[in-house]
């Protein structure tokens, strides 16, 4: 049973929506004025536009995921239009509450008019719900999959004790094995429900593990860029230029959100990006349920959720909003029940919106784009003839120059050519020093071809090739196993939907695919983009250049996107091969494996720590926690030191420097070692962290890699400096 609204009730909805957020913000109502402030900003534009759109027949999921991106994608266009139209006239904050709020309310005003004007369908639901007894056993567990997540993670904060959050990393993938022994019974409605509740639950973990943002690449720069936007109450190119200025997703995103929200910074940063990220899952979901069905969907999802880059990759907040941009372009893409005018205008707002949240991410798009386009009318030649009709029953033949047409009507040169268009406009001609950077970047990859036989020059190559097993304990020789497990299920299942899945047949035993292992024929373009894909995966361990530039956990987050389909391939090909008669054992098992992996769970069984999130203590929680005395010192130091005069420290002290004290990257030398070893003296300010006082280690990075260095065996370099400040945990000398 459902409530529908029609046109009218959904417009005078809308109003009242528009009126209790405006008094919630004006009246700074605690906890309405985030709560509604929130939903207000992340979902109702993208419902709106959606309206617009005529979108009345999409499932309710995709609903959801479509307002989600639509409504960010909105955020940081008509909020960079506004910014630049205020700026233009003289107005010189228009990223303050009330400017924003008025322009908002203006814009979903016309908005909610032109969607009343223009399509009189019911599109807006409110399901009523009326569970069974059974149903209501099945959703118990997930329910409290985010409670255990913040209690949690409240008592390791506390005590150190993370007795909760081991449990809940072990209940996750029982549970998931539980809803695969009874998925004939699981209700289809509660997968998206299932999914978004272990989502949110593991990205809750890492962003409420600590006071303060937790140290990524270049996390702390990204929460300054934010904060200057925030203190100026408007965007602009930084002087000196850098790369992260083309990035709206960590500027101009969140400084809206702020505005309307008004809470602690810190608080606002760590929660934002993993709140958004959350739906990701829940977008491979929907991808892969128009070939497989809800049950093989949701092994999907889940084995997306246990990639490491999906669990907790949000650290670095640009490259999460342009993956989730790239899963929503693909879904588009590939999507059945949107008109294809739609399609088209969704697939280049979202596109757009990979440009805009981050440069390296947007090159890598471009090439899979760019690729897939040239392989298109390849692959059909490569095939044989009886290979090319890609459909799962003889008796419904394709023809090859069908196949074509198709594919061209999804992905033309227009697109690609557009997304170039754009991506050149606004790194070359606006912000320019990512375009800079992308041609270093091949000339680099050029130069560095010399190089191609010396496994040694690629960042983290060695380590995935097993080269540094010796030096590695259970856990590490376990994760590479099933790591290469689970590229081998990758490659079977590209190459299965190149040559095999024509004749794929039942799986016996398994109805909720509906007697067959696709439910429907696989274009042309996703084998082709998945080739794509994977080509890039050799490429970036084959070249030095990009191995060290745009290394695997950049690249694989993305092409996982699409090569997670492949992989549920792969799984049924093998226990197929195998005669495994419940085919979704391989599956199960190499994703509940690659869970207690990545998620550090299997380390700290063998009494090996890893995770930030279950320990205090190993390599990952000294670099990247930042202690309440790291802060303090950092903002000291910004009150007291000369602007003229330069702060030393390490690559971590830099990130925290940064993003605690605001203080500016040019002031800030983060080669404190080489330096010293280089000139034989510091001339300035030196900042010491937590680990450098008490630990006494400082990570040190070279043109050969990344090292230790013992501060205890090389006390000499604070030879005549004087103690200015000291807390216990984090020092400054001159």
């Amino acid at each position: 049973m459902e409530l529908k609204l029609g046109y009218k009730e959904r417009f005078v909805f809308v109003i009242v929506i528009l009126i209790l957020t405006d008094l919630a913000i004006l009246l700074n109502i605690p906890f309405l004025r985030q709560i509604i402030g929130f939903l207000f900003l992340t979902i109702l534009p993208g419902l709106l536009i959606l309206q617009v759109l005529k979108l009345d027949k999409i499932d309710s999921t995709e609903k959801l995921v479509l307002s989600v991106g639509l409504s960010i994608s909105f955020l940081m266009f008509i909020g960079l239009l506004i910014n630049n139209l205020s700026l233009s006239i003289g107005y010189g904050t228009p990223l303050s509450t009330i400017h924003l709020l008025i322009s908002f309310n203006l814009a979903f005003v016309v908005l909610a008019i032109v969607g009343y004007k223009i399509n009189r369908e019911v599109v807006l639901f409110l399901p009523y719900l009326n569970l069974t007894a059974s149903e209501k056993a099945f959703l118990i567990v997930p329910i409290l999959f985010p409670a255990f997540s913040i209690f949690g993670m409240h008592i390791m904060n506390m005590t150190d004790n993370n007795f909760i959050l081991m449990f809940l990393l072990f209940l996750i993938p029982i549970y998931v094995a539980f809803v695969c022994f009874f998925n004939h019974k699981f209700p289809k409605r509660f997968y998206p429900v299932v999914i978004f509740l272990m989502s949110i639950s593991l990205l809750l973990m890492l962003a409420l593990r600590s006071n303060h943002i937790i140290i990524g690449a270049d996390t702390g720069r990204e929460f300054f860029f934010f904060q200057t936007t925030l203190d100026s109450l408007h965007w602009d190119i930084l002087k000196p230029a850098t790369t992260l200025d083309a990035c709206l997703s960590i500027s101009l995103l969140p400084s809206i959100y702020q505005s309307f929200l008004n809470i602690d910074s810190e608080c606002l940063f760590k929660l934002l990006y993993s709140l958004l990220f959350s739906i990701l899952p829940l977008v491979v979901y929907i991808l892969c349920i128009k070939y497989f069905g809800n049950f093989y969907a949701f092994l999907a999802s889940f084995f997306f959720m246990a990639q490491a880059t999906s669990s907790f990759g949000h650290t670095v907040a640009r490259s999460t909003m342009a993956v989730l941009f790239i899963a929503l372009a693909t879904m588009v893409l590939f999507h059945n029940s949107i008109n294809e005018f739609s399609k088209k205008l969704l697939f280049v707002i979202f596109t757009t919106s990979i440009i805009v949240s981050h440069y390296s991410t947007a090159y890598i798009f471009l090439y899979i784009l760019s690729l897939t386009w040239i392989g298109i009318p390849v692959l059909p030649r490569i095939i044989t003839r009886e290979e090319r009709v890609l459909t799962l029953s003889e008796s419904h033949p394709v023809e090859e120059n069908s196949i074509h047409k198709a594919a061209v009507s999804k992905l033309s040169v227009t697109s690609v050519m557009l997304f170039f268009t754009l991506l050149f406009v606004w790194y070359c001609q606006l912000t320019q020093a990512p375009f800079t950077a992308g041609v270093e970047f091949v000339q680099n990859t050029i130069l560095s071809l010399h190089e191609f036989f010396i496994l040694e020059s690629r960042e983290g190559v060695p380590a995935l090739f097993g080269v540094t097993m010796a030096q590695t304990g259970t856990p590490q020789r376990i994760e590479f196993v099933f790591t290469w497990m689970m590229f081998i299920l990758i490659g079977i299942g590209v190459i299965s939907l190149l040559y095999k899945y024509k004749k794929m047949a039942s799986l016996p035993g398994q109805e909720c695919i509906n007697q067959r292992v696709l439910k429907t024929e696989v274009e042309l373009e996703y084998i082709a983009m998945a080739l794509s894909n994977s080509l890039l995966l050799v490429v970036a361990i084959a070249l030095p250049s990009v191995a060290n530039g745009f290394d695997i956990g950049r690249i694989y987050p993305p092409a996982l996107v699409v090569l997670t389909l492949c992989f549920i391939v792969g799984g049924i090909s093998a226990a197929r091969f195998l005669k495994i008669r419940k085919s979704y054992w391989i599956i199960l098992i190499v994703s509940i494996v690659y869970f207690m992996c990545t998620t550090g769970t299997l380390n700290q069984v063998f009494d090996n720590p890893r995770s930030i999130v279950l320990n205090s203590e190993g390599q990952a929680y000294n670099k990247s926690y930042i202690h309440d005395q790291e802060s303090y010192a950092s903002k000291w130091l910004k009150v007291h030191k000369k602007d003229e005069e330069v702060i030393y420290t390490d690559a971590y002290g830099f990130e925290v420097l940064m993003s605690q004290a605001k203080i500016p990257p040019s002031q800030i030398n983060w080669q404190l070692i080489p330096w010293y070893e280089a000139h034989g003296t510091i001339d300035g300010y030196i900042y010491l962290r937590y680990r450098h006082v008490i630990d006494k280690e400082m990570t040190v990075h070279r043109s050969r890699g990344v090292e230790e260095y013992s501060l205890a065996k090389n006390s000499d370099i604070f030879t005549g400096k004087n103690l200015l400040y000291n807390n216990g945990g984090s020092e400054t000398l001159k």
